[in-house]
C-alpha cells in the first residue's frame, strides 16, 4: 500500500480486501460456526465504524463496552455484543434503547439483567480458567434456571490459545464442553487462536478478533494472514552530521563517521513506542534503515545514509507491507494487538482496496 500527496501527518493505510480476506479464513477454517467479528478499541486501531462497514457480513460484532455498542449499532442491524455486560440500571436501559446484547459475566450483571425485563436475550460468560470475567460453572446453571429462553449462548476465553500444548487449554475445553452438554445451549469458546490452532472447540460461534487484522496471536506472522495496516509517516527533515555529534534528547546515539539523518513525523503521542530497541527499523525505498536517537513526542530520527537520494515528504513505512507489525512488536517487547490499538486520532486512517 502506497500513498500520494502526503502531508505532514502521519497515516494508517488499511486495506480493505486485507480485512475481508483474513476474515474469510476464519469462516474457511470454522465452516460450521457463525462468525463475530470483534471490532472493540476502534477496531484494534482500524476505525470501528468502517470496519463493520467493510464486514458487512458478519453474523455478528463483538465490543468491549456499552458505549463502543451503541457506536456499532449506528452502521449496522446485525447483533451486536457486549463482552463486559453493562454495570449499572443505565448501560442495562441503554442495551434496551440501541438492541444490544450484553454478555453477563457476574451474579451482580445476572440480576440487573432479570430487574430489566424488556432486554429479550444475553449471552452468559463462563470463568472456565481464565478469571478475569465469568460465572463459575454452578452459577451458569442457577442463572439459566432464572433467565430460561433469554439466555442464547455460553461463551468463555482461553487463557493459552495461542500455546497449543499448554495444559490449561485442555481443563478449559473439557469444563466448558460439559456445561453445554448440562444445559443444552450453544457455545462459543474460539477467540483467533481457537480459530487458528483449535477446531475441536469451534462450536456454534467463533471470535476471531487479532487475526482478523493481519497480526498473529502468538507473536509470530503466521503466513496465512494478510497485513491490513501500513503505517506511514513522511521526512519532514534532512541533515548531515558528522561523526561523534549526538542525535535527540539525552544523547544517547552517534555515528562512527559522516552520517545523513531524517526526521520523521511521528513520535509517542501518535502511537509509536518510545520504548524502542536501538536499530529498531523503518523501511524507507524498499530497504530497511534504523532509528537511532530517542522517540519524541511528535518525531523520531532515522540514519538515511545509505540511502542515495531521500527526499522531504518522502513516505516512511514504520510497520506494514514490506515490515510486519508482529516482527515490530517483538524487537520492542510487545504485541501487535498493542501497536495498532494504541494509535491515537493524530494519526490519519485512509482505505484502500
Amino acid at each position: 500500500m502506497t500513498t500520494t500527496g502526503m502531508n505532514n501527518d502521519p497515516v494508517a493505510l488499511i486495506s480493505r480486501s486485507a480485512l475481508r480476506q483474513n476474515f474469510s479464513l476464519a469462516r474457511r477454517l470454522a465452516p460450521d460456526a457463525r462468525v463475530v467479528a470483534v471490532v472493540k478499541a476502534n477496531g484494534y486501531g482500524h476505525g470501528m465504524a468502517e470496519v463493520v462497514r467493510i464486514l458487512h457480513d458478519a453474523d455478528a460484532y463483538a465490543v468491549a463496552r456499552v458505549s463502543e455498542g451503541i457506536e456499532v449499532r449506528q452502521v449496522t442491524r446485525s447483533q451486536v455484543l457486549i463482552l463486559q455486560g453493562m454495570i449499572n440500571q443505565q448501560e442495562a436501559d441503554l442495551c434496551l434503547a440501541h438492541q444490544l446484547t450484553p454478555v453477563l459475566g457476574s451474579p451482580e450483571q445476572v440480576e440487573r439483567f432479570l430487574q430489566t425485563a424488556a432486554l429479550p436475550q444475553c449471552w452468559l460468560k463462563v470463568d472456565t480458567g481464565m478469571h478475569r470475567f465469568g460465572l463459575s460453572p454452578a452459577q451458569v446453571l442457577e442463572a439459566t434456571a432464572k433467565l430460561g429462553s433469554r439466555v442464547r449462548c455460553l461463551v468463555t476465553h482461553y487463557a493459552n490459545s495461542e500455546n497449543q500444548s499448554h495444559e490449561l487449554n485442555r481443563e478449559q475445553f473439557s469444563r466448558f464442553d460439559e456445561l453445554l452438554q448440562q444445559t443444552g445451549l450453544p457455545g462459543s469458546m474460539a477467540n483467533s487462536g481457537g480459530v487458528l490452532f483449535h477446531p475441536h472447540a469451534h462450536y456454534q460461534w467463533v471470535r476471531p478478533g487479532i487475526m482478523v487484522y493481519g497480526s498473529s496471536p502468538t507473536g509470530v506472522t503466521l503466513p496465512q494472514l494478510t497485513a491490513t495496516m501500513t503505517l506511514q509517516a513522511p521526512i519532514v527533515s534532512l541533515r548531515h552530521i558528522e561523526a561523534g555529534e549526538a542525535v535527540g534528547y539525552g544523547s544517547s546515539w552517534s555515528p562512527a563517521g559522516p552520517a545523513r539523518i531524517a526526521v520523521v513525523g511521528i513520535g509517542y503521542a501518535d502511537g509509536y513506542p518510545r520504548e524502542v530497541p536501538p536499530d529498531m527499523p523503518v523501511v524507507v525505498q524498499g530497504q530497511r534503515v534504523p532509528i537511532v536517537g530517542r522517540v519524541s513526542m511528535d518525531s523520531l530520527m532515522i540514519d538515511v545514509t545509505s540511502i542515495r537520494e531521500p527526499m522531504v515528504g518522502e513516505p516512511v513505512e514504520l510497520w506494514g507491507e514490506q515490515l510486519p507489525v508482529d516482527e515490530v512488536a517483538m524487537l520492542a517487547g510487545t504485541l501487535g494487538y498493542v501497536l495498532m490499538s494504541r494509535l491515537t486520532p493524530r494519526v490519519r486512517r485512509e482505505y484502500t482496496e
